[in-house]
């Protein structure tokens, strides 16, 4: 473990001044300043407030630093802009300009041959020697605390409004100062996602009246109503997130990053030199006859895993029944896992123990995701993808295609194929239910701890 920090201010806002952050800029003239004052009186009438908030913002300049913020690095700078910038700086040095011996280089170049423009961290990553960089709890607002005379012990607005048990939601923009956009994004979206959920929420309290006191689950017309109503409601959720997310790309500032992801090249990408002949400058090419063996080298390491999740999920099926051995002519049966579901065995449909077989079979597919994933990723490295964006899509394609199968499939299976509703519900309440207790733990237990 190495604790690695950065005490230059100046270089932090250099960095800042590089990668065209914004900030509330104030004109030093006083009679400028009543002008803009004025009109931003004016704009409040008509203009919508987080537009107002953009037009404030200017892309920060370490010659006029006072004109930012007074010149506060604390509040030019969240903690989250600091680590960002921080992890920028790191990502920045050069593996050729580090001070090293003789002896080093030497060694350095026998064991270790450096690929392509990599930087050290890159280079580092790749030999193994750092598995992971992640920041760790900053104390700049207590050092900022004391210089002004305050308590340290106070607690910040984040942490007041964690600790009040009245309110329902967080500001998010007090966990985007802090822990930054990635962190941000999904709490926006899940509060967003509850809210949303409200109406449709009341609606089924008086559909599952309905359905145990008038009709019945197999004969309910109010659970096709329902279900043809969230359907729409899905569609007008994503439409009205999409639009929530535009703004919010503009709000945070992170237009001018999604456009430079898809430009920037990856640090661990490697390829020939050549001219590039749209820019007329050195560019780095790795052609597509070259990667189109590492794309079939991926296919046939990640085929297999699929291939042996789908036999993990026909042994399970035949655990709780979905399969019999008359359907599909015997195929998919598996006689010795087949008799458990048979009436009055161990996993007889019809009994509670059918729900602790689906409940297994949830868990060993979170188990098998969790080990897919490294897999995915590893094959993923190996393609050699020049962008970032290039690099997601093609492992999301994997993880898509992979949790899938394993987590959906089967459910299209049993509603749609065989209509068997209470094998469905069965299966559906032990995948939400164990998703959940997944959830609460890994999101709220362990970090509490």
């Amino acid at each position: 473990m190495l604790f690695v920090g950065l005490n230059d201010d100046k270089r932090l806002l250099q960095a800042a001044e590089n990668e065209n952050h914004l900030c509330v800029w104030t004109t030093p003239s006083v009679e400028k300043r009543e002008i803009k004052n004025k009109k931003r009186e004016e704009q409040k009438a008509y203009l919508h407030k987080n537009i107002a908030l953009v037009e404030q913002r200017k892309p920060f300049k370490l010659a006029q630093r006072e004109e930012f913020c007074g010149g506060d690095i604390n509040k030019i700078l969240t903690e989250a802009d600091k680590s960002r910038l921080f992890f920028v700086i790191l990502d920045q040095i050069d593996l050729d300009k580090l001070p090293m011996t003789l002896e080093a280089q030497t060694k350095h170049a026998s064991q270790h041959k450096r690929i392509g423009n990599e930087t050290l961290m890159s280079f580092l990553k790749r030999i193994g020697v750092v598995k992971e960089v992640v920041p760790l709890f900053s104390k700049s607002k207590h050092v900022r605390a004391q210089s002004e005379g305050r308590s340290v012990k106070d607690r910040s607005d984040l942490m007041k409004q964690v600790r009040d048990k009245t309110r329902l939601f967080i500001d998010v923009s007090l966990i985007r100062s802090y822990y930054g956009d990635e962190v941000a994004i999904y709490f926006e979206w899940m509060q967003k996602f509850q809210k949303h959920l409200f109406w449709p929420g009341v609606f089924s309290i008086f559909v599952f009246i309905g359905n145990n006191t008038i009709y019945t689950s197999q004969n309910s017309p109010l659970s096709a109503i329902f279900s043809l109503m969230m359907c729409f409601w899905g569609i007008w959720f994503m439409i009205s997130w999409s639009r929530h997310q535009m703004s919010l790309n503009i709000l945070w500032d992170d237009f001018t990053t999604k456009a430079n992801s898809y430009m920037h090249t990856r640090k661990e990408f490697y390829g020939d030199p050549i001219i590039s002949q749209v820019t007329d400058r050195p560019d780095i090419h790795y052609s597509l006859k070259k990667r189109m063996p590492l794309y079939a080298l991926s296919l046939a390491i990640c085929l297999p895993c699929l291939m042996a999740c789908i036999f993990v999920i026909i042994c399970f099926l035949n655990c709780t029944g979905v399969i019999r051995p008359e359907h599909h002519g015997g195929i998919f049966n598996i006689a010795m896992l087949s008799h458990l579901a048979d009436e009055g065995a161990l996993f007889d449909p019809n009994s509670n123990m059918n729900m602790v077989a689906a409940i297994a079979q949830t868990i060993t597919t979170m188990m098998i995701n969790q080990q897919f994933r490294k897999v995915a990723q590893w094959t993923t490295d190996m393609e050699n993808h020049k962008t970032q964006p290039a690099y997601d899509y093609s492992l999301f394609i994997k993880r898509f295609i992979f949790e899938f199968t394993d987590f959906q499939l089967y459910l299209f299976y049993i509603g749609i194929y065989q209509m068997h509703i209470g094998l469905l519900r069965t299966n559906l309440i032990a995948l939400f239910a164990t998703d959940e207790v997944r959830r609460v733990i890994c999101e709220a237990v362990i970090p509490y701890i």
